[in-house]
């Protein structure tokens, strides 16, 4: 059976009795969730490998490899041979499980579990092992007689007719698969991926009924780093659709596994990009099973400026990760209007960063600002986590602030005579309106009015149109970030009533299906996207109104999504 990445709470430990292997069980119980037991006996019979999975009341998963000839047991027949082994010594490595590497067990084992009957761990290690013996005798005894191996596998297979289809495969499995190897961007040995092929078949030919009849390896060479595409193509014994999925479920695992071949043999590092497994022609991208490999996306500040799209166990690390980025990049006086950090992976990581900027500084000055930031803080979350992360791609998109417009200055008149008569009017003009006053009539008052009115529509006109000009940029800037979606046109329109512009948008969208190692993402629905694009824009209408002091209001907001 697989099991996660672990160190043996107890390795190589001799137990002669049934009590001491039960206590040495209920201390890898106590430490955890879970146990995983690697046992090593023999009878006169043969020689066995044992494990078994525990969870603190019942069995699990049981598997058996009969070393003399390489049969493997699985669930009740490896479950009642170890009960006939109880009380011999025994060679027994000991693994304590936490709640996670459970799930991650089961998952990767469950053929295994699905066979295994789920009986009380007193039962497993009670002393009725030597009732279910005699059943045990003929399977143990199958093995041993060397001159006809043929012949006791037969009665097998005549015992369980359903499993007739199941030496047939293995007969394709003798043969050696075609292996197609396609470099871009650079060539690196073929003899690597041979030998990361033969790794990989020589695990599947462990899978009852499962062959491999060819793999093909998509590569993309870059410096020191290979990107990987695997396609895997092969055929099961059994047409079942649940054991088609977990068929290929451990061939991806497989394939995830054995990856650091290429590591060792090219001196490249390997990240997989998409691995895909085909069995009898079908092709099925089961759904991870546990929550820990689900991908959480969201805003990491309270303005919701910045946002970030990583799994949910590393959330925090890459969370703080983004505010250090962006709070740093604001230091050096650039100012980040919005940022999306898009980590992908799972056991090694990939930063893709979009971010929108207004900066004192031109744009390659701006570029490599932001780039030598984001790569020094990956390079120290790569060391306090002990990940494998990499910044894969940085697009900056540079707001430019308009200058503010200015009322035009008026032209100096040539003449002086009419210098002289203009002086003379406004001389009078404010003689005029002072007698008036005295005699408290206030006929001009309406004339005053209408020129301050005047010159604060002046005034307010030479502020609306770079106001519009910015709101523009942001907003196309940002709706361009917005994640599941593709952004394809704006329109704006504005009106002025009075100090206030009234505003009119609408934005189109094309939705973007999004596929990966375990399927397409399609959680969100068309209602949220819109609401959160009309967020997004009711927030820049704000900050660039605050900005400019000039009342903008969306008379409408519409948001097209195709």
């Amino acid at each position: 059976m697989q099991l996660p990445d672990k160190t043996p709470l107890v390795e190589n430990v001799v137990v002669t009795s049934k009590k001491d292997l039960t206590e040495l069980a209920k201390k890898a119980l106590s430490e955890g969730k879970g146990a995983f037991l690697k046992v090593f006996a023999k009878d006169q019979r043969g020689k066995y490998y044992i494990t078994i999975l525990l969870d603190s009341s019942k069995v699990l998963a049981a598997e058996c490899l009969v070393v003399d000839n390489k049969q493997t047991l699985v669930g009740e027949d490896a479950l009642n041979l170890f009960k006939a082994l109880l009380g011999k010594p025994m060679v027994v490595d000991a693994y304590s499980l936490d709640e996670i590497e459970m799930k991650l067990s089961i998952a990767e084992n469950l053929d295994v579990y699905s066979e295994t009957p789920k009986i009380p761990l007193d039962e497993l290690f009670s002393g009725s092992a030597v009732q279910v013996r005699p059943k045990e005798v003929p399977e143990a005894k199958e093995p041993a007689p060397k001159p006809e191996p043929v012949p006791e596998q037969k009665p097998v297979a005549e015992k369980k007719p359903g499993e007739k289809a199941v030496p047939k495969p293995a007969q394709k499995s003798g043969g050696k698969p075609e292996i197609v190897v396609s470099f871009t961007g650079g060539k690196l040995p073929e003899e690597a991926f041979k030998k990361y092929a033969e790794h990989i078949v020589r695990e599947v030919r462990k899978m009852k009924g499962v062959s491999i009849d060819k793999i093909e390896f998509d590569a993309n060479v870059g410096e020191g780093v290979v990107y990987l595409n695997v396609h895997v193509y092969g055929s099961a014994g059994t047409g079942d659709r649940r054991n088609l999925e977990v068929a290929e479920r451990r061939i991806l695992h497989i394939v995830s596994k054995h990856a650091p071949v290429i590591l060792r043999e090219a001196e490249h590092k390997p990240i997989l990009r998409d691995i895909s497994v085909v069995l009898n022609g079908e092709e099925a991208r089961p759904q991870e099973i546990t929550l820990k490999d689900e991908k959480k996306t969201g805003a990491v500040t309270k303005d919701g400026r910045v946002k970030l799209s990583v799994l949910k166990d590393v959330w925090p690390y890459f969370s703080n990760f983004a505010r250090t980025v962006v709070q740093e990049l604001e230091t050096a006086g650039i100012k980040v209007d919005s940022a999306y950090f898009d980590v992908k992976g799972w056991r090694e990581f990939e930063v893709n960063l979009s971010i929108v900027v207004e900066s004192p500084f031109d744009r390659a000055t701006t570029e490599k600002t932001i780039r030598t930031v984001l790569t020094r803080h990956v390079k120290e979350l790569s060391r306090s986590i002990g990940r494998y992360i990499t910044v894969h791609s940085v697009e900056v998109e540079l707001v430019e602030k308009p200058s503010l417009g200015h009322a035009p200055a008026k032209k100096p008149v040539a003449s002086g005579k009419a210098a002289e008569v203009l002086a003379k009017k406004a001389l009078l003009e404010k003689e005029v309106e002072k007698l008036l006053k005295e005699a408290g009539i206030d006929e001009l008052a309406p004339l005053t009015e209408q020129k301050k009115k005047e010159a604060e529509e002046t005034l307010l006109k030479s502020r609306v149109e770079p106001a519009i000009e910015t709101l523009k940029n942001r907003i196309r800037a940002e709706l361009k970030l917005m994640p599941r979606v593709i952004f394809k046109w704006l329109k704006i329109n504005h009106e002025v009533h009075g100090t206030t512009v009234y505003i009119d948008v609408e934005a189109s969208f094309v939705k973007e299906n999004v596929g990966g190692l375990f399927g397409a993402y399609s959680g969100v629905s068309d209602e949220k996207i819109k609401k959160d694009v009309v967020d997004v824009i009711n927030r820049i209408i704000r900050e660039v109104s605050s900005e400019y002091s000039v009342a903008i209001k969306p008379r409408s907001v519409n948001v097209i999504l195709r």
